[in-house]
């Protein structure tokens, strides 16, 4: 199957999913000629009903039930395929855009607003869905209604039908001006809608924020503001598109005028018969739809290529993983940093310069230092959710593998990360725990589940909530305190490296400042939880924090400053050699003794 054209979308999904629509073209097609043909059975009953002769006025009325029945029959069968062709590539639309938010890094999502995102997701892809769907659909309509009409139009009167159409070849032009405008205003409509929405995402959001400081009235008035421009926008669309049809109208209804002013007289000397006016001039009665039809369905491309140009900036965006490596292992023997700088595409200075380390599998790996010193820049690269440096992060040695060789995802399984946001999801808390496990659930709560609540002492306050296990969570988990909600991420993480894990077990596992919440006594017991003994395997660890005693017992100590390695060693000789990490024990010490830090606290 071919890729989508981002130039030609509509080409494209009419290929992909050729086979509903040409069912629903060609019912269609029949649907009109049983339409087309009613006409001419009304022509033979009303000749029949001059002529007094009630056979042939049989014969017309059977032939007049035999095309409508056929016309509703096959106007069924277009809709059901029509139906599943648009439906189909809507489902196809979100499936990609989906799927390209979730190769996509960091930096675009700083970029983008969720709101405009998630715009995209919904709003575009139903005008899309609109355009190629019921648009195309009625575009054709016209087209084949019109190549039906015209050569019955013909057969009945060469001069009466190009006397009542004069003025059909001016409608191209209209189509052409009014498209061009509808397509413009279309554009900023579905821009206003995203801004619209993301306002309001944002503001829903920090609802609690913005009644901290009582701001309810002003963001209301901002509120009011962005939908007053949505509303300016749509309403400009609305008189656009209003104004399409009538226009094509016009050129139909001027042909009944001329009709009547020159068909009369051929049926007054007798020349045709009043059935035969009648027919022709319910054929240009049907002219009407067809031409109504080409404003609409053109009018829908429109706004469907419109909608569609925003999300083909999305798909036309590359990640910033490229993920080209392909290897795989099965297991971390050591992690070995050479010479690491990173700096940020829109960054004149490195946010991180010259880091060089090695971690052995169990060892343990406590980074510290002021803010914006580097820490999660480190975590992002280590976990590629930012694209390191080739020939700077290598696995395993002494035949080192570069990180940029393995598969992107066989890596990640083989971390457990509990990042600095405490995300959870709106699910159970069962789910939450066990978010990155295949598992289904049964009556009881999963026995792993059990087991890492009871590791990150958070179980006996989950079997007090009404339903336990099986309660479910508000956005964010926004029913659960700050302290509970970086327990919980930390237990989905504990999960990963759990002895039973049914897939591959994670073995290093990445702490970025995610107990900061949390007491100072909870803190050392999760941590002394992680410790390897003679009765776990050896897990890997990276404990990143603000807390002198988070790190203090780590196997390796290393302080960041301004991007760069300070220090690197133990905890003794940190306070010896580091002045960041003595500063960092004497504010955070109740005692004015730098070397007392087992008072250190948020």
């Amino acid at each position: 199957m071919k890729p989508i054209d981002d130039l030609k979308p509509v080409a494209s999904y009419v290929r992909k999913f050729w086979k509903p629509f040409s069912l629903g073209t060609l019912t269609l097609a029949f649907t009109n000629l049983f339409d087309v043909l009613t006409p001419f059975a009304l022509m033979k009953a009303i000749d029949a009903i001059a002529n007094r002769d009630m056979t042939a006025l049989t014969r017309a009325v059977g032939l007049y039930l035999l095309f409508m029945a056929g016309a509703v029959s096959f106007r069924h069968q277009w809709r059901v395929h029509f139906g599943r062709f648009h439906h189909s590539v809507a489902e196809d639309l979100r499936n990609r855009l989906f799927q390209k938010y979730t190769s996509l890094g960091p930096r675009f999502f700083e970029k983008n607003p969720t709101g405009e995102l998630m715009s995209l997701m919904i709003n575009d892809v139903n005008t899309f869905r609109m355009g190629v769907g019921p648009g195309l659909l009625i575009l054709m309509d016209g087209i084949l209604l019109i190549a039906f009409i015209v050569p019955f139009m013909i057969s009945i009167s060469w001069e009466w039908t190009w006397k009542s159409l004069v003025l059909i070849p001016l409608i191209p032009f209209v189509i052409r001006f009014m498209e061009d405008r509808i397509g413009r205003v279309s554009r900023k409509n579905q821009n206003d809608l995203a801004a619209l929405s993301g306002y309001t995402q944002e503001l829903v959001t920090g609802i609690r924020v913005v009644k901290g400081f009582s701001q309810e009235e002003n963001r209301q008035q901002r509120h009011r503001e962005f939908s007053q421009v949505y509303a300016d926008s749509s309403n400009l669309l609305a008189r656009y598109d209003a104004f399409f049809e009538p226009a094509l109208q016009i050129g139909v209804a001027a042909g009944s005028v001329i009709l009547l002013a020159w068909g009369s007289k051929d049926v007054l000397s007798g020349a045709v018969t009043l059935g035969t006016f009648v027919a022709f001039h319910e054929y240009i009665k049907r002219m009407i739809w067809p031409m109504a039809a080409l404003g609409s369905g053109f009018s829908m491309l429109s706004q469907a290529r419109s909608s569609y140009d925003r999300m083909a900036n999305v798909f036309q965006t590359n990640p910033e993983v490229q993920g080209e490596g392909s290897r795989t292992i099965s297991k971390i023997d050591s992690i070995e940093v050479k010479n690491l700088s990173y700096t940020y595409p829109d960054s004149q200075l490195p946010a991180l310069s010259g880091l060089n380390f090695t971690l052995k599998a169990g060892q343990r790996l406590g980074i510290i230092g002021p803010v914006g010193s580097g820490k999660s820049t480190l975590v992002h690269l280590l976990t590629r959710i930012r694209e390191v440096p080739r020939g700077t992060v290598f696995v395993n040695g002494p035949t080192a593998t570069d990180i940029r060789d393995l598969d992107v995802q066989a890596w990640r399984m083989l971390l457990a990360v509990t990042p600095q946001e405490a995300f959870l999801f709106s699910q159970t808390i069962e789910n939450n725990l066990l978010f990155g496990r295949d598992h289904r659930e049964a009556d009881l709560p999963h026995d792993d589940a059990l087991a890492v609540a009871d590791a990150v002492r958070i179980r006996q306050e989950v079997e007090r909530l009404p339903l336990a296990f099986r309660a479910w969570l508000g956005e964010k988990g926004v029913n659960l305190s700050g302290g509970q909600r970086q327990r919980m991420t930390m237990a989905r993480s504990l999960a990963q490296i759990a002895e039973g894990h049914p897939a591959t077990r994670a073995q290093l596992v990445i702490l970025d400042d995610s107990l900061s919440a949390v007491d100072t006594k909870t803190e050392r017991e999760l941590l002394d939880y992680l410790k390897t003994d003679d009765t776990k395997s050896p897990v890997t660890m990276i404990v990143i924090s603000h807390r002198v005693p988070a790190v203090r017992d780590c196997d390796l100590i290393m302080v960041l400053n301004n991007g760069e390695i300070e220090f690197l060693g133990r905890h003794d000789d940190a306070l010896k050699n580091s002045e960041t990490y003595k500063n960092l024990c004497a504010l955070q010490s109740e005692s004015t003794d730098p070397r007392n830090t087992e008072g250190a606290s948020t």
